[in-house]
């Protein structure tokens, strides 16, 4: 079996049917990854197969989770996951991969007009200082970044008010100590999404709705946010 044929059959396993195109293109952004890796520091994770599975077809996990039409925030983008293959997936959404990293987003924004993604666009700067982005978007992802209470401040001011944060973790052990943040930012977990990849390890999905407005005082300096969680 080859990459592409591998792709299209480990992204079915979990619910994400890409044409062959589609398919075509995240491989040659993987390509594309790994040759900039040495430069950038993208990833640790350099064989084929399991960038395929653990990148990949890891972003496509919150795929079906993001309202049609979407405008899109990817907070600590890195090297482009989950806003690439997301947005290579789900041709009506506009994504925003946003990062500190100046020269992550320049590679991010030059890799995905290689491969025709017209709709990723960069960001190069800390969430929480966004504050022209605040209550711009229908739909915030995060993938490995940081702990759940200090993703859902940075998440939900991003968000328009019934917009969705989606939160990619290894399972739902977060939530008990995110229940103060979600009452003190006015969202509720919706849908919690669990599947296993192919190779065993096991990933979660959760999905928070935001029900009102941001009280102004957050987010937060992110120094105060990680030193003392919500």
């Amino acid at each position: 079996m080859d990459d592409l044929e591998f792709l299209i059959l480990r992204a079915s396993e979990i619910g994400v049917e890409l044409d062959g195109d589609t398919a075509a293109a995240l491989l040659t952004y993987k390509n594309l990854v790994l040759s900039a890796n040495e430069k950038f520091n993208l990833t640790a994770i350099k064989e084929d197969g399991e960038f395929i599975v653990k990148h990949l077809v890891d972003s496509l996990l919150g795929a079906s989770e993001i309202p049609f039409g979407a405008r899109l925030c990817d907070i600590g983008s890195g090297a482009g996951f989950p806003c690439v293959p997301l947005a290579a997936a789900r041709k009506d959404i506009c994504a925003v991969a946003l990062d500190s990293t100046a020269k992550k987003m320049n590679f991010v924004s030059e890799a995905a007009k290689s491969i025709g993604l017209g709709n990723v666009s960069t960001v190069a700067g800390r969430a929480e200082e966004q504050k022209n982005l605040f209550g711009a978007f229908d739909a915030v992802t995060a993938r490995a970044v940081s702990s759940l209470p200090v993703l859902l401040e940075l998440a939900i001011p991003l968000l328009k008010v019934g917009g969705v944060f989606i939160a990619y973790k290894t399972d739902d052990g977060e939530l008990e100590i995110s229940k103060r943040a979600l009452s003190e930012l006015g969202a509720k977990c919706v849908n919690i999404k669990s599947a296993a990849l192919y190779g065993g390890d096991k990933r979660t999905v959760l999905v928070f709705e935001k029900l009102k407005a941001t009280n102004p005082k957050y987010p937060r300096l992110y120094g105060a946010i990680k030193k003392n969680p919500l």
